[in-house]
């Protein structure tokens, strides 16, 4: 499988025009595939309140600024041109996503925009710049006019400064991002010099088709098996280095959902993740950390799962919530729910856990993934991988250790069950 690089990008954008040229190379030169999500630097109306920069006094020479400079790197003659909304286009290019043609659309809309003066907020400027490239222009200029695909366009400023992206074009490189930068330091990156494991880079998962997602556990322990290094309910950060933080992201960013108890949603109010990724979160009760990142960077991509008898606060707009189960969680239903509403085919379970041990009750978890820190925690009634109720003898679970890492005094191992 292909590594993929994700691309924070915009048409309008002078950087992002080197950009594409940037990332058709690393095409080239490291076979890597590009998600390019759609960011608006110049909403409609900003455009419209986009006043025209002073003019530089007469007597000052001139100097080339950063754009010109990366220009001149990147060997492209220098373009500006007047700011232009661009959610048309971006809708266009997620609309082309579902027949796998996205690449094709977007490298023309970025030529047509900067070497042709195509007026890219046109629509039927961009159904030319289509045709050719899919047959259902009808569907195209279907979904532009009603905003299909709104919720996957991002607008500057507060939306995008919340998913870390604050300058496009921003490249997601093993989890650091890379804002306007040369393409020497977006190679260094993609070479994984010294200092970065290459494992979890590319994972690969067997092919599942049930009712239920493919379901993996992810987790960090100590050498004596604990998950937390201070009390229940405070963050634990600090147990897994900065490589486990990054395989953590690369595991992450091979899933399609992440699910985690309520006690680890409470216990950190700056728990993040990728924009495009589900979030679940469980709660028996309902109590869940509402002012928390979990939810207000990607409203619309968050849900919390509980039971009927569950009494939730008032949670921000745009979030879901799935309920199973009468006065526990009914783990078959929801799942169900899962895979088949909402099209979830790989879920992550990042604990804590007495989840993990509800899931295991059940003999759900396909693959596990624990790194082993070199640590002692000790202590009575301290959580660790799983708790909950001991299985007897002859339902103890199996699983085959299918991949085992070391970096420094961590261990990296990942189990599949066996059938």
């Amino acid at each position: 499988m292909a590594r993929i690089i994700p691309v924070a990008h915009d048409f309008v954008c002078e950087w992002c025009w080197i950009g594409l040229f940037q990332a058709k190379r690393m095409r080239r030169e490291f076979g890597v595939e590009i998600d390019w999500l759609g960011y608006e630097l110049f909403p409609a109306w900003l455009v419209e309140e986009k006043k025209p920069r002073e003019p530089m006094p007469p007597n000052k020479p001139l100097t080339p600024g950063r754009l010109t400079l990366a220009y001149e790197a990147a060997g492209i003659e220098p373009v500006r041109k007047p700011p232009v909304d661009s959610h048309a286009a971006h809708e266009a290019v997620e609309f082309a996503k579902l027949s796998g043609v996205q690449d094709r659309l977007l490298e023309r809309i970025y030529y047509a925009y900067w070497k042709e003066n195509v007026d890219i907020s046109d629509i039927d400027a961009l159904i030319s710049i289509a045709d050719g490239v899919f047959e259902d222009l009808e569907g195209l200029r279907e979904a532009i006019i009603s905003r299909k695909f709104a919720d996957k366009i991002t607008q500057f400023d507060e939306a995008a400064f919340a998913n870390g992206v604050y300058n496009v074009p921003t490249f997601w490189i093993d989890g650091q991002r890379y804002a306007e930068q040369p393409w020497s330091r977006l190679a260094t990156a993609l070479k994984q010099p010294e200092g970065v494991p290459d494992f979890y880079a590319n994972l690969n998962f067997p092919y599942f088709e049930g009712d239920r997602p493919y379901v993996l556990i992810n987790m960090v322990t100590t050498i004596d098996g604990k998950i937390l290094t201070g009390n229940r309910g405070e963050p634990v950060e600090d147990l897994g280095s900065k490589t486990d933080h990054l395989m953590m992201r690369r595991i992450q960013s091979a899933a399609e959902g992440v699910l985690i108890g309520a006690g680890a949603q409470r216990s950190s109010e700056r728990i993040w993740y990728p924009k495009n990724l589900y979030r679940f979160v469980v709660t028996r009760s309902g109590n869940v950390l509402v002012n928390s990142r979990f939810f207000t960077d990607a409203p619309e991509m968050a849900f919390v799962v509980c039971p009927e008898s569950a009494e939730l606060p008032e949670l921000p707009d745009n979030v879901r919530v799935a309920r199973a189960g009468k006065a526990d969680v009914d783990w078959s239903l929801a799942l169900s729910i899962v895979r088949s509403e909402i099209g979830i085919k790989r879920l992550l379970v990042e604990g804590g856990s007495e989840i993990n041990a509800q899931l295991f009750h059940l003999n759900i978890p396909d693959e596990l993934f624990l790194t082993l820190a070199p640590k002692i925690k000790l202590g009575e009634g301290v959580p660790t991988y799983a708790d909950g109720m001991p299985l007897p003898r002859e339902q103890v679970q199996k699983y085959d250790l299918i991949e085992e890492n070391r970096w420094g005094s961590e261990v990296f191992l990942r189990y599949r069950r066996l059938p």
